[in-house]
């Protein structure tokens, strides 16, 4: 997508579009989120972003821990690019995510993106962030810092828990963003739809029910 503004700043990634069936009630999902800051926001700032990026989460009932990463761990993660079938890429049995955030945006890559994320890694980091797109909308005249990076992650973890790259045309999965959807982000919560909720929910029952063979089977041995 073009724009002619630098507020209609997407939210762009790479992934594997998958198909899921429709749960209805669950359990809350409790999910360990592991972060590298490899661009030193400052732990002020990433508490608050952090912070942001839960609430957000807890819309689509998601209970996050969030957790420092090392960063002398970073050389040995890496990004996991394999280009996954739809069925290959399944929900997991790690309810681990490492996101990191980078100084800045390599070169070539997108104007409108902040990040990207891999929904299909099966290692290394699954959202990747870049600090200058993120001061580029807060110095622009959007939320705070903390505030847009907050965003930036929820909508990149989003990719994650519902296994897919696909957008919609309004609220937190939205593709780009703008003028007026930064100015609702900087004074309320822009959350998951409740379609993406049942969803985040049924992938999670998938998981569920993965662990329960997992361990059935172990317990035939």
């Amino acid at each position: 997508m073009c724009t002619k503004q630098s507020w209609r700043v997407g939210l762009l990634l790479a992934g594997v579009v998958s198909t899921a069936a429709f749960g209805q009630e669950s359990e809350p999902m409790e999910l360990s989120i592991v972060t590298y800051d490899a661009a030193h926001v400052g732990s002020k700032t990433l508490e608050n972003a952090e912070r942001v990026a839960g609430t957000v989460l807890l819309t689509a009932k998601i209970q996050s821990r969030w957790e420092p990463g090392e960063q002398q761990d970073v050389a040995n993660l890496g990004l996991d690019f394999t280009a996954y079938s739809a069925t290959e890429c399944q929900p997991e049995t790690t309810s681990v995510v490492r996101v990191q955030i980078l100084p800045r945006a390599p070169v070539g890559l997108s104007p409108n993106a902040l990040g990207f994320s891999l929904p299909c890694a099966r290692s290394g980091f699954q959202v990747t962030v870049y600090a200058d797109r993120v001061s580029n909308v807060s110095e622009t005249g959007g939320p705070t810092f903390g505030r847009v990076l907050g965003y930036a992650m929820g909508h990149e973890l989003g990719h994650v828990l519902l296994k897919s790259s696909r957008h919609t045309a309004a609220g937190l999965m939205k593709g780009i963003w703008s003028k007026s959807d930064w100015q609702r982000a900087a004074v309320g919560v822009v959350s998951f739809s409740p379609a993406e909720t049942r969803e985040i929910a049924a992938l999670h029952k998938q998981t569920a029910a993965k662990n329960g063979i997992q361990l059935a089977s172990l317990n035939e041995r």
